[in-house]
C-alpha cells in the first residue's frame, strides 16, 4: 500500500491538517472508517494515514485475504430471523453458512453447526420469541453436559419494516445477557462479500476478538503510556435537550482493559440528577458492619 503523506479523501489530495494516525504501509488494510486489520508482513516503514482515506481504499477494494489480528471464539451459537421476505429455510440457512465461512476465513474460530436450529418467528411476537431461544439454549446446554455454558451469539434477522432494532437490543444485552448481531434483510438477500466481512468484524469484537492494533502500542513506543502498566480512562456526561426540564443526565466511564496493546474497552453507565455536570457515582465507600469497607462506583 503505497501512500504519501495524509490522504484528504474528501479533497482527494494531501493535507497536513487531516487528523492521523500511524501505520505500517502494506500492514494494514481498511474496512471502514473507524475498523481496520493489521496483518504482519514485515515492513517496518512508517506512515501517516487517516482512517477516512483508509476507509476510502477499502471501499476500492473488493474482496481481501487480511485476517484479524486475535480470532474470538463462537462454539454455541443460533439464528432467529423476523423476516417475511427470508422466510425459506433454505435461504437463512445459505445465508448463516455464508456469514459462518467469513469469519472463519477472517480468523474467528467459529463452529459449523448451530446449536439450536435456525428458525423464523413472527416480528409482532419479539420478546417471546427471544426468551424462547434463551430458555431453549439453556436447555440443550445442559443437556450436552455444558452447565454454566450459554448461548455466545445469535444472528438476528431483523423485521422488514424497520423500528424493531432497539427493542431486540435492549432484550437481549439487559434482559437475557445474549451477545447479538443484527442484520438487516436487505443487506442479507444480495449476499455480498463486503458485507459479511463488516457483519464478520462486528462479530468478532463481541465474541472476544481484536481486529486492530496499535504499531506504536505493539512496540512500546507511546510516551508514558508504554513505560510502565498504565490504564487511561475517558469520562463523559450527557445532558438532556435544551427546554426538558427534568430527566437524569447519563454519565459514561471507559477504560482499557489489555496493556500494553490498548485495543479492548469496558464501560459503565450510571444515571444521576438532571444536569448535574460532576459524575456522582464515580467513586464512593460504604462501609459495611461485617465485611468492612467496600468500595463501590464506576472506578473502584
Amino acid at each position: 500500500m503505497e501512500l504519501a503523506g495524509i490522504w484528504d479523501c474528501q479533497n482527494r489530495r494531501c493535507n497536513a491538517r487531516s487528523a492521523r494516525i500511524r501505520i505500517h504501509p502494506g500492514e494494514l488494510q481498511a474496512v471502514s472508517a473507524v475498523e481496520f486489520c493489521v496483518i504482519q508482513k514485515g515492513k517496518q516503514m512508517l506512515k501517516e494515514v487517516t482512517l477516512t482515506a483508509l476507509a476510502s481504499i477499502a471501499k476500492s477494494t473488493k474482496a481481501r485475504d487480511w485476517k484479524m489480528v486475535n480470532g474470538g471464539t463462537v462454539q454455541f451459537w443460533t439464528c432467529l430471523n423476523f423476516s417475511y421476505k427470508l422466510r425459506n429455510v433454505e435461504t437463512t440457512t445459505t445465508i448463516c453458512n455464508e456469514l459462518v465461512n467469513m469469519c472463519v476465513s477472517k480468523g474467528t474460530q467459529f463452529s459449523a453447526n448451530s446449536l439450536l436450529p435456525i428458525r423464523s418467528a413472527n416480528p409482532s411476537q419479539i420478546e417471546e420469541a427471544l426468551i424462547g431461544v434463551h430458555d431453549q439454549s439453556m436447555a440443550r446446554l445442559a443437556s450436552m453436559g455444558q452447565n454454566g455454558k450459554q448461548l455466545q451469539l445469535l444472528i438476528i434477522i431483523l423485521p422488514d419494516q424497520s423500528g424493531s432494532y432497539g427493542k431486540i437490543k435492549r432484550i437481549c444485552d439487559t434482559e437475557l445477557g445474549i451477545v447479538s448481531q443484527c442484520c438487516k434483510p436487505a443487506n442479507l438477500t444480495r449476499l455480498s462479500k463486503q458485507y459479511f466481512e463488516n457483519v464478520a468484524l462486528k462479530i468478532n469484537v463481541k465474541v472476544g476478538g481484536r481486529n486492530n492494533v496499535l504499531s506504536d502500542a505493539i512496540q512500546r513506543r507511546i510516551p508514558l503510556v508504554s513505560d510502565l502498566p498504565t490504564i487511561i480512562f475517558g469520562a463523559d456526561v450527557t445532558h438532556r435537550q435544551p427546554g426538558e426540564d427534568s430527566g437524569p443526565s447519563i454519565a459514561a466511564v471507559v477504560a482499557f482493559v489489555d496493556w500494553p496493546k490498548i485495543t479492548k474497552y469496558r464501560g459503565l453507565v450510571s444515571a444521576q440528577h438532571h444536569r448535574e455536570e460532576i459524575i456522582q457515582d464515580l467513586y464512593r465507600t460504604t462501609v459495611d458492619p461485617q465485611r468492612g469497607v467496600i468500595h463501590r462506583g464506576m472506578i473502584r
